[in-house]
């Protein structure tokens, strides 16, 4: 009988194993996989759709914020960190793998999912990584892969370089940051934290719908760069006009594509900006204005903000509302990706700032912030 830990599917085949020799005190060390005719998957890079996870065999641990999805299409719309362990490998437990609780911890599991993928060492069975999963406190799923790309393009050590990897995936599902946590763990931070307040946009099509003549307005498009991606795509296109053949039309049709979705993200932007201004509404106003200001910083949508400001400010005296809006939206923004979870330099310093917030009476986000600055508040002291 398969064995009740509730794999996503059952599977009799013998897994590959990683023999114990190839493990050092640094984690593990595989061995070369060139000329050796495995199947590589390659890893996603910064600027590229996500490809799906791969052919995995799945552990559901249940815990505290716990969630399965694992279909990155289906998680559009959320930041996904997919992030590589071993419960034997030394930088996983004392970068990766803490990091993450504390990203679980200080996140709504509605913004930010996380997926874990681990490789079978030795003997290594479904049950046993389950439960040196537990010690650890990792909850969520946990795919079980190889450590050669074969299974899944988000775990090759080959590539990748270590076993502590981490990928973040933005809202509309392009890759905005992978790299070793435990090298750059401030510098993944960052990124997540600047993914989950990045602009809303439109979400990306599946991988592999962009030729790879669009990879530098798509890398745009990933990064936030709307008027670039916009820009190259409208060049390309234009550089095809008149060209026949299949790979002109393929061209012409993928450049208007991208540029599609900066023209929805633009048009989705501007209906909420005119929308809060005429409705005078000094939270919404000021967030859309925001967004519309940091998507297309020049140009037509910039001087809109501008006047939509004249008219909700200073016509029917929005300014003291909105100023206090964009002090608090800028302080939410600022807030480090793993605060209140943790006790170190910026989540202190950031607590630091709260504590002044909290003293103004009747501003926006109090209660939000009371919240978080009592859960900081209640961590132990460091050691």
């Amino acid at each position: 009988m398969w064995n009740p830990l509730r794999l996503s599917r059952p599977d009799p085949r013998p897994r590959a194993r990683v023999p114990r020799r190839a493990i050092l005190a640094v984690g593990l060390l595989m061995w070369p996989a060139v000329g050796l005719g495995f199947a590589f998957q390659r890893p996603p890079e910064v600027g590229e759709i996500a490809p799906a996870l791969g052919s995995l065999d799945w552990l559901r641990l249940e815990g505290p914020g716990a969630t399965f999805e694992t279909d990155l299409a289906a998680l559009r719309g959320k930041v996904v960190v997919v992030a590589d362990y071993g419960y034997y490998c030394d930088s996983c437990l004392r970068v990766g793998v803490p990091t993450l609780k504390a990203l679980r911890q200080a996140n709504d599991g509605e913004a930010l999912r996380l997926i874990q993928l681990t490789a079978a060492i030795g003997d290594d069975d479904a049950e046993g990584i389950a439960e040196e999963a537990r010690k650890l406190g990792i909850v969520g799923p946990v795919g079980l892969a190889d450590v050669e790309g074969q299974s899944s393009p988000y775990l090759n050590m080959d590539a990748n370089g270590n076993l502590t990897f981490a990928f973040v995936i933005g809202r509309h599902g392009g890759v905005v940051w992978k790299g070793d946590p435990s090298r750059k763990r401030e510098e993944y931070l960052e990124a997540v934290s600047a993914a989950l307040h990045a602009v809303p946009c439109e979400p990306l099509p599946a991988a592999g719908s962009f030729g790879p003549e669009l990879a530098p307005a798509l890398r745009e498009y990933v990064l936030g760069n709307f008027l670039k991606a916009e820009g190259e795509a409208r060049a390309l296109e234009k550089k095809q006009a008149g060209k026949s053949g299949p790979v002109a039309l393929r061209l012409r049709t993928e450049s208007a594509a991208l540029a599609g979705l900066v023209e929805a993200t633009r048009k989705s932007l501007m209906e909420e900006l005119e929308r809060s201004g005429g409705e005078r509404h000094a939270e919404r106003f000021q967030r859309a204005a925001l967004h519309v200001r940091r998507a297309f910083p020049k140009g037509p949508e910039a001087d809109r903000v501008g006047s939509l400001e004249m008219y909700v400010t200073i016509q029917n005296d929005g300014g003291p509302a909105c100023r206090q809006w964009a002090q608090w939206y800028a302080l939410e923004a600022a807030r480090p990706a793993t605060f209140p979870a943790e006790r170190d330099g910026p989540n202190s310093k950031y607590a630091r700032e709260l504590a002044k917030y909290v003293k103004q009476p009747e501003v926006p986000g109090l209660e939000q912030a009371r919240r978080w600055l009592a859960a900081f508040e209640a961590l132990p002291a460091r050691k």
